[in-house]
């Protein structure tokens, strides 16, 4: 509060002046201000342009807002980076957008159904932001749903658009490319200066910096959802008594659905592709995930109701709609027989909070000044499996009658990516437990090399070298992504209850859902603590020994 008055006072002395005029200024003695609280920050701003189709309204206003997002240059959003949240954002909201647009005064929502194409601008402004480089994605949250602190609600919808400061002509090219990710500018904010180590970097001067004039645009149709899932299981009470690493006590609620050692050893590829005996063999040494549409049916009522707190657009009901899984165009590095497929699905390590004591809902993800970021990229396999996912057997647009799938399957690559989340650009270790392994073929004799680390190299910018060692333990969230960025992650807050909003009171056979008990609402457990993977410790002698003889490397596990 001291501050505050400090603040106001002068403020208010130095604006009575000019009502009144002809009163010399009152001096100012910002000395007594500690100058370091108000360090001078930097400003993006500009005009954001929608183009598409008129906007919904309800009680007289617009719904909706567009929605200007700011990310660190050297970490954009997925599919192209892993930045889980914004650095900043900004929101316009529809009634500043649409100033003239003729407004619904009843209380429903009206949607104009005509063919109508808006083509309209405004200002945006972003601050505060330090010195850096960025890039900047938008979209325009038609139904208004966007809540940028709950990951339920914080990326855009089927219906939405898309947009953001990005390479128009480039975007033109790829308009029929159905895995286009757009290719985003960089704002600089911020002098170059030298430093004292004789390098330059980046400063914000005294008065400030501003990036002026930098266009943002919205106006790609995103014409699919998210990719809603839960992990089997997870909608199932845990066993009691689990111990692992990330859940010493056995608390059911953190039993994970899915385990894999840290020591995990898969077959290599056989010789001939064509056996397909082998090529089984190959799957089933893979540790797997399969990930289900939507929410289970007991939970679909609380899940889609429009009173309740999460509005998820899942109507129709499952098998209504589906997963979307289509060809990525590209083959696997280690495996230029299998098709890359979308949806990417990402294994994100959390936060170590064995005792669930800081982040009871499990939900913050591992990087920082200290922390690495520590990925598994899973394969997603067209059908169940690695022979249906061979060139030319997956769906080759999400338009494609057999692109929905009502679950896909996952395999857990035993490999983790650890990145300096100081400096994502630079890249990474990719790191394993083997580089060697018995062939999915019995007749093969001898170890084969599981994968050629200069091909994985090459099909993947952020590895910057290739490690062999033991995968850090921990609890690692499932997301699912597609090419628009739209994405989906569990553990999320829809499963579980936050502080202040007390304990689980478990749901009856009828519900099938939960409630809080200290501010009532409803749990989806499908999508809750559970619903994780977890690294565990070797469950073998020799799995020992591979830990004792390659332990996990030091860039994937920080310092204090």
């Amino acid at each position: 509060m001291r501050i505050t008055r400090n603040l106001l006072i002068p403020l208010t002395l130095l604006l009575l002046p000019n009502a009144f005029g002809g009163c010399d200024p009152v001096p100012i003695d910002d000395q007594r201000l500690d100058k370091r609280l108000f360090l001078p920050r930097g400003v993006i701003r500009g005009a954001v342009t929608y183009s598409g189709p008129r906007p919904c309204s309800q009680n007289g206003h617009i719904v909706g807002s567009a929605v200007v997002l700011v990310f660190a240059a050297n970490n954009p959003p997925p599919p192209e980076g892993l930045a889980n949240s914004a650095v900043n954002f900004t929101v316009v909201p529809g009634d500043l957008l649409f100033p003239n647009e003729v407004r619904n005064s009843g209380p429903e929502l009206f949607c104009p159904n005509d063919s109508t194409t808006l083509t309209i601008t405004a200002p945006y402004i972003v601050s505060p932001l330090d010195a850096g480089v960025y890039v900047m994605g938008s979209f325009f949250d038609r139904l208004g749903r966007f809540l940028p602190t709950f990951k339920f609600r914080n990326l855009p919808e089927r219906g939405d658009l898309g947009g953001g400061f990005v390479d128009l002509t480039d975007a033109q090219k790829n308009a029929a490319n159905v895995s286009y990710s757009p290719k985003y500018l960089p704002v600089t904010v911020g002098y170059p200066a030298q430093t004292p180590s004789g390098g330059t970097a980046l400063v914000i001067p005294d008065e400030g910096f501003v990036a002026d004039g930098i266009p943002v645009t919205i106006g790609l149709p995103l014409s699919y959802g998210r990719p809603y899932f839960y992990p089997e299981g997870a909608n199932a009470p845990g066993k009691a008594g689990v111990i692992t690493p990330g859940n010493p006590t056995g608390d059911p609620a953190f039993t994970p659905v899915i385990t894999m050692t840290q020591d995990r050893a898969v077959l290599a590829p056989p010789a001939d592709a064509t056996n397909i005996g082998a090529v089984i063999a190959l799957q089933a040494s893979f540790t797997q995930a399969i990930l289900h549409w939507g929410v289970p049916k007991g939970e679909v009522a609380d899940a889609t109701s429009q009173t309740g707190p999460f509005g998820l657009p899942l109507t129709p009901a499952p098998p209504g709609n589906g997963l979307l899984l289509w060809s990525m165009g590209t083959t696997l590095p280690e495996n230029p027989l299998l098709q890359s497929v979308w949806p990417l699905v990402v294994f994100a390590k959390l936060a170590d909070d064995p005792a669930h004591a800081s982040d009871p809902q499990s939900l913050r993800a591992q990087g920082g000044a200290t922390q690495p970021i520590v990925i598994i990229q899973g394969i997603t396999l067209n059908n169940d499996g690695f022979l249906p996912t061979l060139a030319g057997g997956p769906p080759k647009a999400p338009t494609d009658a057999m692109a929905a799938k009502e679950h896909i399957t996952v395999l857990v690559r035993p490999s983790v990516l650890c990145i300096d989340a100081r400096n994502v650009a630079a890249g990474g270790v990719l790191v394993t437990p083997h580089l060697v392994g018995k062939s999915a073929d019995p007749a093969e004799v001898g170890d084969k090399p599981l994968f050629d680390p200069m091909a994985v190299q090459k099909a993947n910018p952020l590895i910057r070298s290739v490690k062999q060692g033991c995968l850090p333990l921990g609890r690692y969230a499932i997301n699912a992504v597609y090419p628009t960025g739209q994405a989906w992650t569990t553990p999320n807050e829809a499963g579980s209850c936050a502080t202040l909003e007390g304990s689980i009171v478990p749901g009856t056979s009828t519900t099938g859902t939960g409630s809080c008990d200290k501010k009532a609402r409803p749990v989806l457990p499908s999508q809750g603590t559970r619903a994780v993977l977890e690294i565990v410790p070797p469950t073998s002698p020799d799995g020992e020994k591979t830990c004792t003889d390659h332990p996990v490397p030091s860039e994937c596990v920080g310092s204090p």
